[in-house]
């Protein structure tokens, strides 16, 4: 895939690349340059972060931004749909199902005539127990409605 995209395979790039592709779920740059390295001695931080936006560029790995300059990468599945719901409080990150997603992406084309990306699409607020306690806190301050 990568050659048929124009793209070189190195070494790096089929060790990062099968790293990915184990891991469960999405992970971090660092979290594959640990297992990678083990492979790759000498394999540093950069030419991780370099060879992960050239694995996303190329189509075959997802990135998610998680906030605080934090990225996270996951394999891309050409033929599923994948929405997260992200805590922006705790970091819990929970997937939403395709049917959502759809529903979604529909109503806002309707309504906005607007198309979303539904491929990969990450929703931020508070998940239950984070709302509950920020509603909480709200109502223990004085003079706040």
């Amino acid at each position: 895939m990568l050659r048929a995209r124009g793209y070189r395979v190195t070494p790096q790039r089929a060790v990062i690349l099968e790293e990915v592709a184990h891991a469960r779920g999405h992970t971090s740059a660092r979290s594959i340059h640990r297992s990678a390295s083990a492979r790759l001695p000498g394999l540093n931080l950069a030419t991780v972060y370099r060879t992960l936006e050239a694995l996303h560029r190329a189509g075959m790995v997802d990135l998610m931004d998680v906030g605080s300059d934090r990225m996270l990468f996951a394999l891309h599945d050409p033929d599923g749909f994948h929405g997260h719901l992200l805590c922006e409080r705790c970091g819990r990150m929970d997937l939403m199902e395709e049917k959502d997603l759809v529903a979604l992406a529909n109503h806002i084309a309707r309504r906005h005539k607007f198309h979303l990306d539904i491929q990969h699409l990450t929703l931020r607020g508070l998940c239950a127990q984070c709302a509950a306690t920020s509603l909480e806190e709200q109502e223990a301050k004085p003079g706040v409605f």
